[in-house]
């Protein structure tokens, strides 16, 4: 008879059921079994579906990236545990020392961070304006990678993703494009020519504010040396994270209409109201980029805006202390309407000079918008801007 110790480990067994269950289930486990060597070779050589370890991604890593690359009619994708932990793997899978990147000067704080941290690796970075095409024209010659965010964080810019794609493969150049504000519901980057598309599903598609995840969708071929770097390197997530990313993008498209659809009547209750000196929303025809929003976006401009204040920490500070329902947290894409304040927290690691030429003072906002009901998101930024 087994000794309790062996029991304990062994005996917690349960007949696999001929039928499948409605929801994915959670594969909680980092190691796996193999009946033989020859299962062993199977699985590492792809002629058998297994898994070998948590860190070469599980079946609910796998659910995961069937279902990102489906929502971009990608041919391949990559589950990541983070947005940024997607996007190093795919500059430490695309670049070599030497290569050149030009990169969109709005991009995300922490993603030029990144790609200034490649500098110390030989990798040289020139960030250009996306109004400048003369300049992007002759920064592209030579270049490897051109890097761009369908809609800015946090100015909210629209690039004309089709003609900049042409630009850059005629150059030699791919191109890389952070999709985390638009999502697939308003934009499938790889349809206007982009080679790799990159989100932060940590954001709208997982929807609730719980899970840290990041996802790469592109050409096959293109992404296997990015994903061999992922597994070696750990930048993949874990079997719940990819769970509760499958789970949340079930209601992504009911969510993204509602919240889309609050945000342009925001933005344009803002750009009315006296205490608001601009707005930055690309459903707004003040925006710049209104009539590329036009032909990039789909389904409306998305639910992300941006609206400045006077150029005060007490104004912001004022604003925030008369808020209900409208709560200040540094992240973005959940169901609840949230503000954070790019000076202090997304950008805060920019030199003050570039923060300056940004346009990111103190008194600028950007506003995750949510599926509340709009009056009441109305009338509580109304209470908080009375304050100011």
């Amino acid at each position: 008879m087994d000794l309790l110790s062996t029991l304990a480990l062994h005996a917690a067994e349960a007949e696999k059921p001929l039928n499948d269950p409605l929801s994915l289930p959670i594969y909680q486990s980092a190691s796996w079994t193999f009946r033989d060597l020859d299962e062993v070779d199977a699985v590492y050589e792809g002629r058998r579906a297994g898994t070998i370890y948590g860190r070469n991604g599980t079946p609910n890593h796998r659910a995961l990236e069937s279902l990102f690359a489906a929502l971009h009619a990608a041919e391949a994708a990559i589950a990541c545990a983070s947005g940024m932990s997607a996007l190093s793997a795919a500059f430490l899978g695309l670049l070599r020392s030497g290569d050149k990147v030009v990169a969109s000067q709005d991009l995300y704080g922490s993603t030029l961070g990144v790609l200034r941290d490649l500098g110390r690796f030989g990798v040289r970075v020139v960030t250009v304006d996306l109004a400048d095409w003369e300049g992007m024209g002759r920064e592209l010659e030579g270049a490897r990678l051109l890097v761009l965010e369908t809609s800015s964080n946090p100015r909210l810019r629209v690039p004309d993703l089709a003609r900049l794609s042409e630009l850059a493969h005629r150059a030699g150049a791919k191109v890389l494009v952070d999709n985390t504000f638009a999502s697939p519901y308003h934009c499938r980057p790889l349809e206007h020519g982009v080679d790799v598309v990159m989100e932060s599903l940590t954001k709208f598609i997982g929807g609730h504010s719980d899970a840290m995840l990041g996802g790469l969708a592109g050409q096959k071929e293109l992404l296997e040396p990015v994903r061999a770097v992922a597994v070696r390197m750990g930048f993949v997530s874990n079997p719940h994270e990819c769970w509760l990313g499958v789970r949340g993008a079930h209601t992504l498209e009911l969510r993204m209409q509602r919240a889309s659809a609050n945000a342009l009547e925001l933005a344009r209750f803002l750009e009315a109201h006296p205490k608001v000196r601009r707005v930055h929303y690309p459903g707004l025809p003040s925006h710049p980029d209104h009539e590329t929003a036009k032909r990039v976006l789909r389904n409306g401009f998305g639910a992300m805006l941006s609206f400045e204040l006077e150029p005060s920490r007490a104004a912001v500070n004022a604003l925030l202390h008369h808020l209900e329902h409208v709560r200040m947290a540094l992240s973005l894409g959940g169901a609840h309407t949230t503000l954070s304040h790019p000076a202090t927290s997304s950008h805060r690691f920019l030199a003050p000079a570039e923060r300056e030429a940004l346009g990111l003072h103190d008194g600028f906002l950007r506003m995750s918008v949510g599926i509340e009901n709009l009056e009441d998101l109305r009338a509580d930024l109304e209470r908080g801007l009375g304050a100011v």
